[in-house]
């Protein structure tokens, strides 16, 4: 680009950043609605009861693995709890694959009618991880406190329909809860959902919304602000994600606990979790053999099973004209964004690129043709076509059982699956389609040597590649697009070539640092399930199992490949 070209897109640049800043006030939404009031009604809900039905459960049912008979036992005792209170109650059986073996879970439900045929849902799972014993925290007391609630609705319901559900399969990708936001017969009548998942150890610091959605979905404005209200009468302080923190969310979409496939089917659903004043501890023992009924406090699973009774009594309480997906982001705790705001900010970030690319195409018109841009096309095929052969050999290596398969999620935090990879797999199929894609490029390089291009045309036509994987990746999903596109298509298109060898080594760095962001969030996705190198054998089973969907996988291949070959640019030898 020339100096006039390179201010113009300066100017723009920020005129985004004008707007990024200045959303809140043009594009808030109102988030105080009159009607969005926590319940005055009394809370009923009897601490000692639900840690006594805590403890009772857990110590009974210890190990509650998806798919053995000690789960079938839990499930039945859940159901004879939800009979003797008077439910209308049935098993919803769903089958799924766990590390290759074939497995049934089984769903409980209880249903109440009442005065509206409108359904307010509660959710709890039962099921343990494989390295748990007893599993108190994580979900035994959920369990309690929902069960608890079946019995203080029974006494005095709600007006709206209940149904309450012990969930199976959580663990593994929240399996049970997403076969009933897609198979129950009376799902459209569901006005919204809550998740007991769970009650931390010890004395509670904080209570937590979780809001994101299983590929999808986010819980709306309105069941955000109930929640919360809801949950500060307790004392504790509230949390949910907000800024940057919701934003990876959005990318990522793969939620913990079971309000995820709720939101991603379109009901809308939050999951009430908890953190102990003693965090480090808590999550030593999450999915381990001390997470024991004995780590647990009355009180606090008292705090966390009146925050939810006051939150549902409070949903009940609300007007059938509440109940709406929306697409409100949480700039900060007390600042929210309409959904349409968010899209255009979101959009308008890549208008540079799209300046970048109308004077490249503008600066190289002499030179455009088509047999030209096939080559750059083909040169880039070329480049993806071995990530694309390692996605399928991936899947080879699931069908022929040289992968443990699971329906969903690979395994929980801290499962043996984890800890034992298949290096000589993974390494298998990295040298494959590695020596295969230098194959390729050797033969593809031999054929088009005859093909003269220039540095300038070469990179508006990678510049046009790229702006049609952002294209696809805004349809895909926006914040995904602007999390790992935003830098690189703002970076990679304003590199000149330097004229020295140094100059041009920069340049890469600078090329490099754009797309570090795939580092960052495997760093995090890494510290998350405590996986340390291992977490590039769970993205092999991630693919395998398609929790990471092959379109995502395309595209982010497609702009690694991108990168390196604005690298490669960097040090050809075109001809300016």
């Amino acid at each position: 680009m020339n100096s006039k070209q390179t201010r113009i897109v300066f100017l723009v640049v920020v005129g985004v950043i004008v707007c990024w800043q200045s959303t809140p006030p043009w594009g808030g939404s109102a988030g105080s609605q009159n009607d969005l009031q926590e319940s005055g009604a009394a809370i009923l809900f009897n601490a000692d009861e639900a840690y006594r039905t805590t403890k009772e459960f857990v110590t009974r049912n210890p190990r509650r693995v998806l798919g053995s008979l000690e789960a079938w036992q839990a499930a039945a005792d859940i159901l004879g709890a939800f009979k003797r209170l008077g439910y209308d109650v049935r098993e919803s059986d769903f089958d799924t694959v766990i590390a290759g073996r074939r497995q049934t879970g089984r769903n409980i439900l209880a249903f109440k009618a009442g005065a509206s045929p409108e359904i307010l849902a509660v959710v709890a799972h039962y099921d343990t991880a494989r390295t748990t014993f007893q599993g108190a925290m994580d979900d035994g007391a959920g369990i309690g406190v929902l069960l608890e609630l079946a019995r203080v609705f029974a006494q005095s319901p709600p007006r709206r329909s209940l149904l309450l559900i012990g969930s199976d399969g959580e663990e593994w990708g929240q399996l049970g809860a997403a076969d009933i936001a897609t198979h129950y017969p009376e799902r459209q009548r569901i006005a919204a959902v809550l998740s007991l998942d769970g009650v931390s150890i010890g004395d509670l610091s904080k209570f937590r919304l979780d809001e994101d959605g299983q590929l999808g979905g986010f819980t709306p404005l309105w069941l955000r602000l109930i929640a919360w209200r809801a949950a500060v009468c307790q004392g504790l302080r509230v949390v949910g994600p907000s800024g940057w923190q919701e934003f990876i969310q959005r990318a990522f979409a793969l939620s913990l606990a079971d309000q995820g496939p709720f939101l991603n089917a379109g009901i809308p659903a939050i999951n009430l979790g908890s953190e102990s004043v003693d965090l480090t501890r808590a999550r030593a023992i999450l999915n381990s053999q001390d997470d024991t009924i004995d780590n647990l406090k009355t009180a606090s699973i008292g705090a966390y099973g009146q925050a939810a009774e006051r939150i549902l009594r409070s949903i009940d309480g609300l007007s059938s004209t509440s109940f709406t997906m929306d697409e409100a982001f949480a700039w900060s705790d007390y600042e929210f964004v309409r959904g349409w705001a968010m899209r255009v900010l979101l959009y308008l970030d890549f208008l540079p690129l799209l300046m970048m690319f109308v004077f490249g195409c503008w600066n190289c018109r002499r030179f455009l043709s088509a047999e030209k841009l096939l080559v750059e096309t083909l040169l880039f095929v070329t480049w993806l076509v071995p990530f694309m052969l390692g996605y399928s050999m991936i899947q080879i290596c699931r069908i022929m059982h040289w992968l443990p398969h699971t329906s969903f999620y690979p395994a929980p935090f801290k499962d043996p699956i984890l800890a034992n990879p298949a290096w000589g797999v993974l390494a298998t199929v990295v040298a494959i389609s590695a020596l295969f894609g230098i194959g390729l490029h050797l033969l593809v390089r031999y054929l088009t040597r005859s093909h003269e291009r220039t540095f300038a045309f070469s990179q508006a036509a990678s510049v046009a590649i790229l702006l049609i994987v952002v294209a696809i990746s805004l349809q895909y999903s926006p914040y995904w697009a602007v999390t790992f596109l935003a830098l690189p298509a703002l970076v990679w298109p304003a590199l000149g070539r330097g004229r020295h060898v140094a100059a041009r080594f920069s340049g890469a760095l600078a090329i490099v640092a754009a797309g570090t962001i795939l580092v960052v969030a495997a760093y995090l996705s890494r510290e998350g399930l405590s996986a340390g190198a291992n977490v590039l054998w769970y993205v092999a089973l991630g693919l395998s199992s398609g929790m990471l969907r092959w379109h995502g996988f395309l595209l982010a291949s497609s702009g690694m490949v991108l990168g390196m070959r604005f690298i490669a640019l960097q040090f050809s030898k075109l001809p300016d």
